[in-house]
């Protein structure tokens, strides 16, 4: 059955930060939003991390709330699988919170099996050229071809010709980046990869990959050694380790927001 908490002072509500694997209670002391102290509401072998909030509509989106967010999180993922709960849910009072876990139970713990022993790592390769035009102008033998042919005509580009060379160039840019990050992703021991959104020109991969803990270190060294196999051209990141935002399965407990 889940904790039977106190139902806590009137007007306040519970603030859901994550749900962790574990049968026992936490305490993570005062490091939720407001300076609240964060404590689980468990049920069998799940807990929910809450703290007092007001029972609010909505809680903005500002570094002073989402600072203790992360913090909650973070810390709740070095010390247990985690899911981090979707940013601003807020229940009535701790039995809302626990009826939730016990109807969503299943659910729950499927996806903790799937996080159980995982951690979200970023990795992100660059070019760190100074002209990255003209680095592939030197490089691509068909991307050259095509300037040279429309220079040679001895009259400027109009402009629909300049829009369909530049296409041209981003088109070609693009698709050595997908050659480039699959030979990345090849030499990197096994894990989930998500690739997120890329505007940026020098931006070769910018990926999360959801790894087992005891393959960071292999992790770090095929990326070490891709560094100095690929040469001064190009950079490659690590950021992290962080809990599994890129990865998990957003739990909506349909918790009260009145």
């Amino acid at each position: 059955m889940a904790k039977k908490n106190d139902p806590g002072t009137p007007g306040l509500g519970k603030l859901l930060y994550a749900i962790i694997l574990t049968g026992q209670e936490c305490d993570f002391g005062a490091i939720g939003l407001d300076g609240k102290r964060v404590q689980s509401i468990n049920y069998r072998d799940i807990g929910a991390l809450v703290s007092d909030y007001p029972r609010v509509a909505s809680i903005k989106l500002l570094r002073k709330n989402l600072a203790p967010y992360h913090r909650v999180t973070r810390d709740a993922a070095q010390r247990f699988t985690t899911i981090p709960a979707r940013f601003g849910q807020i229940a009535r009072d701790a039995g809302e919170v626990g009826i939730a876990l016990q109807r969503n139970y299943g659910r729950i713990r499927q996806e903790l099996d799937r996080l159980d022993g995982k951690v979200e790592i970023g990795l992100k390769v660059y070019w760190t050229v100074d002209n990255l035009f003209a680095y592939f102008l030197e490089r691509d033998g068909e991307l050259k071809a095509r300037r040279n042919q429309l220079l040679a005509r001895g009259t400027g580009l109009n402009r629909m010709e300049q829009i369909e060379f530049g296409s041209y160039v981003h088109t070609r840019i693009n698709q050595t980046k997908g050659g480039i990050s699959k030979r990345v992703f090849a030499a990197l021991p096994p894990a989930e990869v998500r690739v997120e959104d890329n505007h940026t020109d020098e931006l070769i991969t910018n990926a999360a990959l959801l790894i087992r803990k005891d393959l960071q270190t292999q992790l770090e060294a095929a990326v070490e050694a891709l560094g100095q196999s690929m040469g001064e051209e190009y950079s490659l990141k690590l950021e992290g380790p962080w809990p599994p935002f890129s990865f998990v399965d957003r739990i909506e407990l349909h918790l009260s927001h009145t």
